[in-house]
């Protein structure tokens, strides 16, 4: 009988940390969409600080000023699996920028190991270099070094109110993690950039709309 009781309770703690580890596993994925959700449907130029304070995400928020600008920042990362050599390390920042109490920017950036890094940023006007919405800039070294990619769209798009859906939240809690931007970014998907994305850190290639960051 001691025996039997022995077995049982050995069956469940191992079923007690399989769950723990489990749950682990997937908290990065819940906190991604918790952090899109709450910056969704936001509408830089627009929505003031007060009624960004009404979502209860920013209540507990840091709030970082320099100046008269301000910002909110939430971060998440796949800690957990990176360190279990079970993905590569992936993160996402999501920052609201806000100036004299009105919402300026919404962005957020995705960084992965073995891929440069994506910005999807809201913001009240495109920049001048763009002649659509959204659209694609690329941040390159002179030495034609890639560094990251930027989508931009302005507050009239209804991208801002699909914010859930332009991050796929599951790369952070998958093994192996998501291997392409079509994988972590279904938004460059939807709108015809995946392929271009993929394609150019495939081949290494620079086009001609790049960007120089000074």
């Amino acid at each position: 009988m001691k025996k039997y009781s022995i077995v049982s309770i050995s069956i469940a703690v191992v079923f007690v940390v399989v769950v723990a580890l489990w749950m682990a596993i997937q908290a990065p994925a819940r906190a991604v969409e918790k952090n899109l959700a709450a910056i969704n449907s936001i509408s830089a130029g627009e929505t003031t600080e007060a009624e960004l304070l009404l979502r209860k995400e920013f209540q507990t928020i840091d709030r970082m000023c320099n100046q008269e600008t301000c910002y909110y920042h939430m971060r998440t990362d796949n800690h957990l699996l990176a360190r279990l050599h079970l993905a590569p390390h992936t993160l996402m920042w999501a920052v609201v920028q806000v100036r004299d109490g009105l919402v300026t920017s919404v962005s957020v950036t995705l960084a992965k190991a073995g891929l440069p890094g994506v910005t999807v940023i809201q913001v009240p006007v495109l920049p001048k270099e763009c002649a659509a919405t959204p659209c694609l800039k690329q941040w390159v070294l002179p030495n034609k070094t890639m560094m990251s990619f930027s989508i931009y769209f302005d507050r009239q798009s209804d991208l801002r109110n699909h914010m859930p859906q332009a991050i796929n939240a599951q790369c952070w809690s998958r093994l192996h993690g998501c291997s392409t931007y079509a994988e972590l970014v279904p938004l460059s998907q939807k709108v015809n950039l995946s392929h271009r994305l993929d394609q150019e850190e495939i081949s290494g290639t620079v086009k001609p709309e790049q960007t120089n960051r000074p």
